[in-house]
Formats: C-alpha cells, structure tokens, sequence
C-alpha cells in the first residue's frame, strides 16, 4: 500500500535541477509568470513577440488564446508573422478549441507525468478567460492545474488583468499564493511599435525589472536599457546637455556644470537629476567642501 509513496520520494537526483531561463532575468524555465495590465497597454503585443523569440529555443510552444477574437488575430497578421513560420507553434484559439479552457488545461495536467513538458512553454491568455479569478475556489483549481503542468517540466507564462486602480492584478489571493514569479506591464510611448516595462511584483527567481521594444511588423523583441525606459523626455535632454558639457570640459564642478547645461545653480529638478543619474552617466568627486563632475 505505501509503495506508491515509497516510489515518489525525493531522491538526491531531484535536487540537481538548475534555474534555467528562457530569457536571462526574466522568464524562468519550470516556472510560472504572471504579466499584469490594464487592457490596451501591450500584454498581448509581448505575448507574441515572446512566442516567437521561444519557437526556435524550445521543443514546443503552446498558445492558448481565449480572450483575442480571430478578427484581431487577423488585423495582427498572427498566421503570417507566428504561425506560418514556426511548425513547433501551435495557437488554440476560442473558436476552434476542442473544449472549453478549464477543461482543456485539466485535460493537460491529466498528462503532466514525469517530464512530460519539458522543454515547453505555455501562453495563458488570459486568466479570467479561464476561471472567475475572484471566485478563489475556482481559480484555486486553476493554478492547481497550472501547477500539475509545470511540475511536469512546463513553463508557463500568465496573461492577467489590473484591478479598478490599476495599481493591483484582478483576482483573489489564490493566484499570487500559487505563481512563481509575476510582473506589473506598463506602457512606454513610442513614435513607433509597442514599449513596455516590466516591474517584478512577485520573485522566487533571480528575476529583474526589464524593459522591451516590440516591432507590431514583424514582433521582433529588443531588450532596452532599463534606465534610458523609465527616463522621461526631460531627463533625457538634461542627460544629454550635461554629457555634452562633461565631453568639451571634462571635469567640472556641480554649479558650474547646470550653468553650462543651461540650468540655474539653484533649480532643483535640474540637481535631483544629476544626482539621480550620478553613477549612470556620470560619477562625482567631492572636494572639500565642492562636488566635481566627470562621465562614467
């Protein structure tokens, strides 16, 4: 009788499994992620563009669309750019499911044995699509499901939605409770494509903030400079004024450098951000009683 639990005892092997990720700090192997957003702000832009940057770099990947009508996986030419070019890609979408998405993932976790997922990765989008995330019981077998697929050597990746305020995702605590690692999306406006930044809301991993661009032509994914995402148009004309002036004179004291940045000495925005780009872009000195300037 107690052979089966004789027989699934952790052993000294279990225990040699690394933290692989499928992109360094941010989508972590064997995991689940959640990606939080209001509507509109990109999360299905990043879904895409992820799908496509694990198609050549995984055995399989798996994208389980419930909340995109075809009509918006046409105008997004999802055939062409996703589809088309990647046999191992398989996009399930609502219309032609073979059955609703709970039991759809319960038909999966039926089959997580051994490593069966390996290697594989699997878009959820998105999660109220599967359950009502406010209803814990309900989204508790959810996760459950989720959970049986990773331990089977699944990576899963989460679309989820904000709450009224934006500042939260949707839903109960059995979904934080239960997901490895998530992320709160926001927006970044560009003249052209789609930007987000990425802020970890949730760790188990050594995953970091990330920021990317993606390119709706042909969903190229680009990480960008973290930094150069969250600065504002301001700070980047200041950044580049005060690295002109530190170019031409290459040391030069504090109220001497926002005066040749076209900054009064006392103008406190202007010395906020030379402190806050002070080991980025620049370094300071102090002497005596002065603090010089030189770049990086």
């Amino acid at each position: 009788m107690l052979q089966i639990l004789t027989q699934a005892s952790l052993c000294e092997a279990d225990f040699n499994q690394k933290i692989d990720f499928v992109i360094e700090g941010f989508i972590t192997k064997r995991m689940m992620t959640m990606v939080y957003a209001d509507g509109g702000n990109g999360k299905s832009w990043l879904a895409f563009a992820l799908a496509k940057y694990c198609a050549p770099r995984m055995k399989q990947v798996f994208y389980l669309d419930f909340d995109n009508p075809l009509s918006v996986l046409k105008e997004r030419k999802v055939h062409e750019l996703l589809i088309a070019p990647h046999a191992n890609l398989h996009y399930v979408q609502r219309s032609k499911s073979p059955l609703p998405p709970f039991e759809l993932l319960r038909t999966l976790a039926e089959n997580a044995t051994a490593n069966q997922f390996e290697n594989m990765i699997f878009f959820v989008d998105s999660l109220r699509d599967f359950a009502d995330v406010n209803n814990e019981a309900k989204i508790g077998l959810v996760m459950n499901l989720l959970k049986d697929i990773r331990e089977a050597g699944g990576t899963i990746l989460i679309l989820g939605h904000s709450n009224k305020d934006g500042r939260n995702y949707q839903g109960s605590n059995a979904i934080r409770n239960s997901l490895d690692n998530m992320y709160q999306l926001k927006k970044r406006e560009l003249a052209e494509g789609v930007g987000v930044i990425l802020e970890v809301r949730k760790e188990r991993a050594a995953i970091v903030d990330k920021a990317f661009d993606i390119d709706p032509n042909t969903l190229d994914l680009e990480e960008v400079d973290l930094i150069e995402a969250q600065a504002s148009e301001q700070d980047l004309e200041f950044v580049n004024q005060v690295k002109h002036v530190l170019v031409r004179e290459g040391q030069v004291g504090k109220g001497d450098l926002l005066n040749a940045a076209g900054y009064a000495k006392d103008d406190k925005t202007a010395r906020a951000r030379l402190e806050k780009y002070d080991g980025i872009y620049w370094k300071s000195s102090k002497r005596h009683t002065r603090i010089f300037y030189q770049l990086s």
